[in-house]
């Protein structure tokens, strides 16, 4: 079957979107195409139908770009896709996800951008992108990428790309920012009317819904960064527009994956305070829902010091909460019976990894197979000593092979792929990589290679950046 479009979000407030005119591309070409998900979607189109259809160049509807707002490092600013066109909903056994492109052209949300997408950008989003799916992390999926005869101005000239992104929707916490400030009351709650019926639909008869919906997208957002600390990602760019109301990771722009264990890591070269850093991920997160609890007031009750006193109990169980999610996910790591009382020996374990800046996603392999890394920390009598205290009440491996990976997207390796294709149009290290992360908790002789992290000094001068 061809793609199913039936796109509820052009169906709302004209001020929450615009239809855009999509840049028309010469002989594109497939450089990826990830068949999985194509099946998944039931697409079958001819490859031919295909290329046109994920370059825009072919349409099947008027294609949008959303409005939305965000805060970007604390600040807030009016945005919208600027560099993206959501193509249409696609609807597959009663399930609807947004096919989105993005690098197709100028929109009226460019602000005074190309509208357009880099070939490297691209690559590393679907890397990413299929990387957490497989680390089983809820995430925006990637489709395709398609190679384009854009030539994308940045620090310097560089190849263009369009890539198909999927998500269950692109709806953010920065979305509601806009309708907020923008709308009245009742167009506020029709807007939220919307995204409960189309995301959380089991609340759509309960009295104080919007309260509950709040409070589900609370839910959805800690277990998102409670996966990201799981297994060492940093996000880069928490801002609000990048903030998913159903909790999917999305925008890979400056992210990377925590080598060495330290709470103050960050690798974005825009984040010169470490606003988003690892360790600082956490308090991004709460003061974001703040943000968000902040544009439902109007209609959590007539009274806006009662809805601000809801909100505020609300908000007031994210800190028992994220601790709950955080010390299971914690045992889980430590192979701990989830019924077992420990958070003194975690606390003591993470105080290790912040002395000693182990290797994080190697040191849970040492853990549950001694012997396996030759690291110069795993052969102190304190480690040994910490692993004979938590073997007495855990490191059960059917508990700890299911939530620690043995292979990661090391960043230096990801970069090494991406430059030999953009180099040398080569794509075997991508491949390889790709694959290697299609099982990454699996146990494999020939991956160690991929198990290496690079030298301390790698990470000390490693940096991302958005690339928009």
């Amino acid at each position: 079957m061809s793609f199913n479009f039936d796109t509820t979000y052009s169906k709302l407030n004209p001020k929450f979107f615009s239809y855009i005119t999509l840049k028309n591309i010469e002989n594109p070409q497939f450089l990826l195409l990830n068949n999985k998900l194509l099946n998944e979607l039931n697409i079958n189109e001819p490859e031919e139908e295909l290329i046109q259809i994920l370059s825009g160049n072919k349409l099947l509807e008027k294609p949008i770009a959303q409005r939305y707002a965000g805060h970007q490092f604390g600040y807030l600013n009016n945005l919208g896709d600027g560099r993206a066109a959501l193509l249409g909903e696609h609807v597959i056994n009663n399930k609807r996800v947004d096919i989105q492109l993005k690098g197709s052209g100028i929109t009226p949300y460019s602000r005074g951008g190309d509208g357009l997408l880099t070939l490297n950008s691209a690559l590393r989003e679907y890397l990413y992108s299929i990387a957490l799916t497989n680390l089983n992390i809820k995430s925006s999926q990637s489709l395709a990428v398609v190679q384009t005869n854009n030539q994308v101005i940045r620090e310097e000239i560089e190849q263009g790309a369009i890539l198909t992104r999927v998500m269950d929707s692109h709806i953010r916490v920065g979305t509601f920012e806009f309708v907020s400030y923008s709308s009245s009351k009742e167009e506020l709650k029709e807007f939220t009317n919307y995204v409960i019926k189309r995301h959380f639909n089991e609340l759509e008869n309960k009295k104080d819904k919007y309260l509950q919906f709040f409070e589900k997208v609370m839910n959805e957002q800690i277990d998102m960064i409670i996966n990201w600390i799981r297994v060492g990602f940093v996000h880069g760019v928490m801002n609000t527009d990048n903030m998913s109301i159903t909790g999917e990771t999305f925008d890979y722009g400056p992210c990377a994956f925590m080598n060495s264990y330290n709470l103050n890591t960050k690798f974005s070269r825009v984040d010169t305070q470490g606003r988003y850093s690892f360790g600082n991920q956490k308090n991004i997160l709460l003061w974001n829902l703040e943000r968000f609890a902040e544009t439902l007031i109007p209609i959590i009750d007539e009274e806006p010091k009662e809805a601000i006193k809801l909100l505020e109990k609300s908000l007031s169980k994210f800190e028992d909460l994220y601790e709950e999610k955080f010390n299971s996910m914690m045992k889980a790591k430590l192979g701990i019976k989830e019924e077992i009382n420990c958070e003194k020996i975690i606390k003591k374990f993470q105080n290790w990894m912040q002395k000693n800046n182990p290797d994080y996603t190697n040191t849970f392999i040492e853990l549950e197979h001694p012997g396996t890394f030759d690291d110069e920390e795993f052969q102190t009598n304190t480690f040994q000593n910490l692993r004979q205290e938590l073997k007495e009440i855990g490191l059960d491996s059917t508990i700890m092979k299911k939530v620690n990976p043995h292979i990661i997207p090391r960043n230096y390796l990801v970069e090494e792929a991406i430059d030999e294709y953009v180099n040398k149009q080569d794509l075997t290290k991508f491949n390889q990589l790709l694959e290697v992360l299609e099982n990454p908790y699996e146990i494999n002789k020939k991956h160690k290679n991929y198990q290496q992290p690079p030298k301390k000094e790698y990470d000390l001068k490693y940096t991302t950046h958005c690339n928009t």
